[in-house]
């Protein structure tokens, strides 16, 4: 999860100009990092969950390639 958020940090810092300086106190800066980082953790949040179901599901056989629910998920990997 750390790795995702210095992503989304990164990305919105402007990196590569050098001149962007995002300001934590406006509230549309806060807006647009949390749906930034929400998309993101999202996707890692539901590879988790569908992880962890399958494994459940098939008592413990964590092939996921055999047991994934069919969803899209696991495209972040």
């Amino acid at each position: 999860m750390r790795e995702i958020i210095l992503k989304v940090l990164s990305e919105v810092a402007c990196g590569n100009t050098g001149t962007c300086q995002i300001n934590l106190q406006s509230e549309s800066a806060q807006i647009m990092i949390a749906d930034k980082l929400e998309k993101e953790l999202d996707v890692y949040v539901k590879s988790m969950l569908e992880d962890i179901l399958c494994c459940e599901l098939t008592d413990g056989a964590c092939n996921i390639d055999e047991n994934c629910c069919g969803g899209d998920c696991h495209t972040n990997e």
